[in-house]
């Protein structure tokens, strides 16, 4: 026997069902004893995305999401006594809920009309633009009351309300045990550059925006680098060093995991 006569009839062994079964569907006549999803709904979900929106609240409306949110953040993340968080302000400001698919997942509040606080995204759905959405709303419902915005901002989050237009002003203070710096909204991010001011520094390094703070003892000038990596460290160090050498430092103390780094600077070349 050849062995075409061979394979043929074997192959037909395989291809016989697939044929049948196909025959079967494209005819209508099978039907199937689960729930099989069709291709279009296959497309649908690997198209789908998320939808967040941000909605207007009161405390009496949305009290149970609200504090979920700032309990997680506020006072199991970031440590803050439960009494520094709850106060009567809630009762009377303007709340702003951020939901992801109908789940509340943000908040922020807004104060007589012009101070923004409160801003929470919960740590599973953060760096997904929730953020940017509560602080352009806070914004639009302060500026259609004719405020200017104006809010008190973590060290560690400066950079975030610096790429929205916000700049600082006055010194460091503590709230709750937390540095913070009062900002207001300029409109122009374009001053947002590095630096702000004489306190705080910005810098849009190649993986993110980087707010932080000098601070001089005499002739040293100390910055704490421990919130970045090895990569965004070495980035910056060489344009800290400039900008101490250019306010009169004589000496750069960087700050990181390993301990403190001192780089000995030199006056800048006069022109």
């Amino acid at each position: 026997m050849e062995n075409g006569s061979v394979i043929k009839p074997l192959l037909n062994c395989f291809t016989w069902p697939i044929r049948a079964l196909f025959n079967r569907l494209t005819s209508g006549s099978f039907k199937a004893s689960g729930s099989t999803p069709s291709s279009n709904s296959s497309e649908q979900n690997r198209s789908y995305r998320p939808r967040t929106t941000v909605r207007e609240v009161s405390w009496a409306q949305a009290q149970d999401a609200l504090q979920s949110i700032r309990t997680q953040v506020f006072i199991e993340e970031q440590g803050i006594d439960p009494a520094d968080e709850w106060d009567p302000a809630d009762r009377d400001a303007i709340h702003l809920l951020a939901e992801r698919d109908g789940t509340a997942v943000g908040c922020a509040r807004i104060l007589d009309r012009q101070k923004i606080g409160r801003m929470a995204v919960l740590p599973s759905v953060r760096h997904k633009n929730i953020g940017s959405k509560l602080l352009r709303a806070a914004i639009q419902i302060i500026q259609d009351a004719g405020q200017t915005p104006t809010l008190g901002a973590q060290i560690t989050a400066m950079g975030f309300y610096a790429n929205h237009g916000f700049l600082p002003e006055g010194p460091v203070f503590d709230d709750a045990g937390i540095p913070h710096r009062t900002m207001t909204l300029t409109g122009d991010t374009s001053k947002t550059l590095m630096p702000l001011d004489a306190e705080s520094l910005r810098f849009d390094t190649p993986t993110l925006l980087v707010a932080i703070e000098p601070h001089r003892n005499e002739g040293d000038m100390r910055i704490n680098l421990l919130r970045l990596s090895d990569d965004e460290a070495s980035w910056l160090t060489p344009r800290l060093c400039c900008y101490a050498a250019t306010h009169g430092a004589d000496t750069l103390i960087l700050e990181i995991p390993e301990g403190e780094v001192r780089f000995p600077l030199e006056p800048p070349e006069q022109m």
